[in-house]
């Protein structure tokens, strides 16, 4: 992972949407905007905090709390019911806007994407030009969402650049500048540097900004355990390296149960229409799975959990007869969560259909996946699922928005 002294020193801009869902409220109701609101998922003083405006932030009112503690904290905060359909919708209105400026390169969640500045947009000047570009097509496009924007060599330095003035900042950290900037830093302020993580490079003595740069590359490749310490010996440096190559291992769903669902035979409604969402996500990424996994925590706050092999498959109806066997044996009591994962997922073509039911099995799903997705919601969908098609909905999409156009599939 050699570096090169001629790459230039700018290359990559992020794009960090601030305070997102508190954002889209203030924007779609006029009277909220300048006031401190939170955003629950579920109304009442009960309710967790998902995000918090700048407004209420200033109270210190963080994301995680209840709102009954946000409100100690503020009485006039405002609670605010979070609409998971509004905020993938502008989220796709603002991707579509920031694309009329940027050469996006990935969007990596809803409110997180970047792009690669082309060879004639990399100097300073040109760059900040683009920054201000995205701006004025948000306002312009979608509304008053204001962003962050980092600029840098590669995309971990962009996003540390993001996060130094926010809300509504510009920040430009060039190769050439490194490591000036970031030396007075956390480790943990960098993106990637979890507490684990952090623990790893203390027991390595590595425990400052500087100390991680004073570290040669091998070194760094012992503190990770792992090739990434590499990675990271170059990234921090400004080059523009991808990481090691990953496949997705698993894709599922959970849900909290409300009260109607909880009995047993309510929850076993739940748990199918949870399989059905996770079959439909597999399949549109072109997966089959080779195992079942079931976990439930019932309301006296127990746990039950087991897997069961499936056989490489994306017939959702395998994995309904497997998951009917699991559930028989889990204990019989009122159900407070319900979880299904796909486990030991082969990427596409690794697992080739040899006979000919197994084609005609995804000709099937593949049919049915375009009638739901064409005419709405499970359509289609296992009888056992009749009356609990709703129990389920999309929740908030802090990772990768789903395209709203298709069925009910969470990201």
């Amino acid at each position: 992972m050699p570096g090169g002294a001629d790459q230039p020193d700018l290359e990559v801009l992020f794009l960090d949407f601030d305070a997102f869902f508190a954002g889209v409220e203030q924007m779609d109701r006029p009277e909220l905007r300048g006031k401190p609101i939170v955003i629950t998922p579920t109304p009442g003083p009960s309710g967790c905090c998902i995000t918090a405006s700048y407004e209420a932030r200033a109270y210190g009112i963080k994301t995680g709390i209840r709102a009954s503690e946000a409100m100690k904290l503020c009485p006039e905060v405002i609670v605010v019911r979070s609409r998971a359909n509004r905020y993938i919708e502008v989220h796709h209105a603002l991707v579509e806007a920031i694309g009329t400026a940027l050469c996006i390169e990935s969007v990596d969640s809803v409110d997180e994407l970047w792009g690669r500045l082309l060879s004639n947009e990399r100097e300073r000047a040109d760059a900040e030009r683009i920054a201000r570009g995205i701006k004025r097509a948000i306002r312009e496009r979608v509304g008053p969402i204001t962003c962050s924007v980092g600029i840098g060599p590669n995309r971990l330095i962009a996003k540390v650049a993001a996060g130094m003035h926010k809300p509504d900042g510009l920040t430009v950290i060039g190769r050439s500048e490194l490591p000036g900037p970031l030396l007075a830093m956390k480790l943990t302020d960098l993106p990637g540097i979890s507490r684990g993580i952090n623990r790893r490079l203390r027991a390595k003595g590595i425990t400052t900004m500087e100390g991680l740069y004073a570290r040669s590359k091998r070194q760094l490749k012992d503190a990770w355990g792992s090739v990434l310490g590499e990675y990271w010996y170059e990234w921090i440096r400004g080059e523009h390296l991808l990481g090691p190559k990953t496949r997705r291992q698993t894709i599922g769903h959970q849900h909290v149960l409300a009260p109607k669902y909880r009995a047993h035979p309510k929850a076993w409604g739940v748990a199918v229409r949870l399989l059905s969402k996770a079959a439909q996500r597999m399949r549109r990424e072109g997966y089959v799975a080779g195992k079942l996994f079931l976990a439930l925590q019932y309301a006296d706050r127990s746990q039950w959990g087991d897997w069961a092999p499936l056989g490489n498959t994306s017939d959702t109806v395998e994995m309904y007869e497997t998951l009917v066997v699991l559930w028989q044996e889990a204990p019989v009591a009122d159900v407070l969560m319900v979880a299904v994962t796909l486990m030991d997922l082969s990427p596409p073509d690794a697992q080739l259909p040899l006979f000919e039911g197994e084609r005609h099995s995804r000709q099937l799903w593949a049919a049915i996946d375009k009638i739901n997705a064409r005419y709405g919601v499970d359509k289609v969908y296992i009888a056992t699922m009749h009356g609990q098609k709703d129990s389920a909905p999309r929740r908030i999409p802090f990772g990768r928005p789903p395209d709203l156009r298709l069925a009910d599939v969470d990201e």
